[in-house]
């Protein structure tokens, strides 16, 4: 598998992340020996990032991940977790994260991550779960709190969620106060490549992918498979959406034109929308979201697929642009 560099932060990448979400949810509902059979093939084959969240099933999968990394090397696998703060507490920000670092650390059983992330989103006003652009800039704000950390040794690098406002996240983006940028990416909604929005109708993140390209940021492919929307017609009632504007009844429109154009190319639906992300050379990693071991497999057959040839992805592009009409 290919290691990529991961923007300033300066780590080697594998150009898959082994994802421990929710969605997937392979590292919180399985048992141990599942789990480790999981980690044992993404190590064989390369994969050497994990990431997690404290919120991932109230820090279930970062527990569990610290429990089976002590059975690997300490070299095997770098971390990336996130932290969701309250920005109405009366706890400051900068306490916030002191006591959330501790913990994720102390459920992980490291002393250090390699990437500490904000996971609340960015809005142009706040409200009781998310941030203004003007709370995380400003003197002693989020990303002045973050910063702090880097310094004591329990963070190397610091990130973003890249969900909300757009106009918003991308004046974050270009205060190059951040390291690292979580990205919403995939087959129906490639819009952080976009240079304007167009005809486009779905959320917006256009200039997204540019603005962080122009800060040297690592940028982390997520949800490639629009939370399985792209992967199975099963639904295992996980699929929690992340961004707003169409409809579940456009969305599923919108599969069915997706799979039309490429029902010729080779692979499974989950292995084609993978090869989507792939065929990005902007995204420094993917996170795919794994619910069992044969997904896994599934994955890494797509990844040696590689890429899609630039014939089809013509084809998706304009169905991108004109907004699915066709």
């Amino acid at each position: 598998m290919k290691i990529r560099r991961f923007g300033r932060t300066e780590f080697k990448i594998s150009q898959l992340t082994f994802g421990g979400g929710w969605v997937g949810g392979i590292l919180i509902d399985p048992n141990k020996e599942i789990m480790h059979k999981a980690l044992s093939l993404a190590s064989e084959k390369d994969i050497n990032w994990i990431d997690t969240a404290e919120s991932y099933s109230e820090g279930k999968s970062e527990k569990n991940i610290g429990e089976l990394l002590s059975s690997f090397s300490n070299d095997t696998f770098q971390i990336s977790t996130k932290a969701r703060l309250d920005p109405n507490s009366s706890e400051s920000i900068i306490s916030q994260i002191d006591r959330k670092i501790d913990a994720s650390l102390a459920r992980l059983q490291r002393n250090f991550v390699e990437l500490y992330q904000l996971h609340n989103r960015i809005q142009n006003v706040n409200d009781k779960n998310n941030f203004s652009v003007k709370d995380i800039l400003k003197k002693g704000g989020v990303a002045d709190a973050m910063e702090k950390f880097k310094s004591d040794g329990r963070i190397k690098s610091i990130g973003i969620t890249a969900l909300g406002d757009i106009d918003a996240i991308n004046e974050v983006v270009l205060s190059d106060c951040f390291d690292v940028a979580q990205i919403y990416y995939n087959l129906l909604n490639p819009s952080a490549s976009f240079s304007t929005q167009g005809k486009w109708n779905d959320q917006n993140f256009s200039n997204l992918i540019k603005n962080c390209k122009s800060k040297d940021m690592g940028l982390m492919n997520i949800r490639i498979y629009a939370a399985g929307y792209l992967a199975t017609e099963k639904r295992h009632g996980r699929e929690i959406p992340i961004t707003f504007g169409i409809n579940e009844n456009e969305l599923n429109k919108r599969v069915e034109k997706i799979n039309l154009i490429m029902r010729d190319i080779q692979g499974t639906k989950a292995q084609k929308a993978l090869r989507y992300g792939l065929s990005n050379d902007d995204m420094s990693t993917i996170v795919i979201g794994l619910a069992e071991i044969s997904h896994l497999e599934e994955a890494l057959e797509g990844y040696e697929l590689g890429s899609l040839d630039e014939e089809i992805l013509r084809k998706i592009e304009e169905l991108q642009k004109n907004n699915f009409i066709n």
